[in-house]
Parts: C-alpha cells; sequence; structure tokens
C-alpha cells in the first residue's frame, strides 16, 4: 500500500534541491510545497511529480541551447543566499542582472560597471540581508515597497540624464534589509576602519 507521507517527503526533497540550485525561486517554491502538503491520493502524487520533473527539463534544455556555440546566458538567473553570506560581481545582460534571494542570509552584488540606459535588479530580502555596490553616477529608481523593513538608497543624481545608467531595484523585502552603497563610500568606510585601527594600534 502507497504511504503518503513518505511520498510526501520525496516530493519535498526534490523540490528543495531545486530550490538550492536555483532551478525555481521561493514563490514557486512555496507553491508547489503548499500542493504537497495537501496531496491525498497517489494520482495527485503523480501530477506534483510531473510538474517537478518538468523544472529538471527546462533548466536542463536551457542548459543546453546554443546559438553560433555560445550558450545563451540566463537573464533571470537566480541567486540564492539561505543560512549564508554570498557575493557576486554581476553584469547587466540585455537590461536585467538577475534575481537575488536572500532569505536568513545576506547577499552582497557589486555592480562595477552598468550600461546606459535602464538595467533591472530583483533582489527578495526575507529575514535577510541585501547590500547593493555601484559607481557614483547611476541613476537610482527604487521599486521595491518594504514590510517591516528597511531601504537605504543614497540620493545620488536627481535630474534625468539620458547619458547615466538607470538601475531600477524590484522585489521585495520583509523582515529584512536592502542598502546600496557606492563605491566612494565604501572607500571612505575602508579609510575611517584603518585610521581607526592604527589609532588603537598607537595607543597600545
Amino acid at each position: 500500500m502507497l504511504n503518503l507521507d513518505d511520498e510526501r517527503d520525496k516530493l519535498i526533497k526534490k523540490l528543495s534541491e531545486q530550490y538550492s540550485q536555483n532551478i525555481i525561486n521561493i514563490t514557486e517554491y512555496e507553491r508547489i510545497l503548499e500542493y504537497i502538503n495537501k496531496i491525498e491520493t497517489q494520482k495527485e502524487i503523480i501530477i506534483i511529480g510531473k510538474i517537478i520533473q518538468e523544472n529538471m527539463v527546462e533548466e536542463q534544455e536551457l542548459s543546453n541551447t546554443k546559438i553560433n556555440e555560445i550558450i545563451i546566458p540566463k537573464i533571470n538567473e537566480r541567486h540564492l543566499s539561505m543560512f549564508s553570506w554570498r557575493t557576486s560581481n554581476v553584469k547587466s545582460i540585455n537590461g536585467s542582472i538577475g534575481n537575488f534571494i536572500s532569505l536568513f542570509g545576506a547577499n552582497k552584488i557589486i555592480l562595477d560597471s552598468l550600461p546606459k540606459g535602464k538595467t533591472i535588479l530583483n533582489v527578495s530580502s526575507i529575514f535577510g540581508l541585501t547590500e547593493i555596490i555601484i559607481l557614483n553616477n547611476v541613476k537610482i529608481i527604487n521599486k521595491i515597497a518594504p514590510i517591516f523593513s528597511g531601504i537605504y538608497i543614497p540620493n545620488i543624481i536627481n535630474e534625468k540624464n539620458e547619458e547615466i545608467p538607470e538601475l531600477y531595484i524590484v522585489g521585495k523585502v520583509v523582515f529584512g534589509n536592502i542598502t546600496v552603497k557606492t563605491i566612494d563610500e565604501l572607500k571612505k568606510e575602508k579609510d575611517f576602519e584603518e585610521k581607526l585601527i592604527q589609532k588603537t594600534i598607537d595607543k597600545i
């Protein structure tokens, strides 16, 4: 006789592996997990199993797709940080940087070059921290509404200028934090820390 609890556990394990490998995002993970927890028949197990398997097939097809022997970059590539700290130095591809998820973790995103025009960065901080490092000549458009959270975005450029990059930050932050810093700010912080350390050493 089919043991539903065992079958649910197998499906949850496969689903968790896909989530940890950035094959599916947190929204899709939670949606399918809800279906798994409601399974009551063998037919439902087969259906959910096929959905999970299709995720793997789609991911494999994306990885194997080539044009002129060049692998197509995944514009909406997901970067997950769960119970860990992750640093990513990324670039814009076709106006998108990717999807960064901080779930009880931290993502440090370094954008040391951006093209002119609009670039979209999708971030989700759920009980997590996201730090975005950018150049000084970037216009930032904040499209995130925080929920019990904090967002720090420096007011670098106000005037409309088509010659500078525009970074649109979209996504969600729940019980988390999103901070944007310029490279100059980081240098000032580093200089201050070095002076503080030197001052402490001198007193010893």
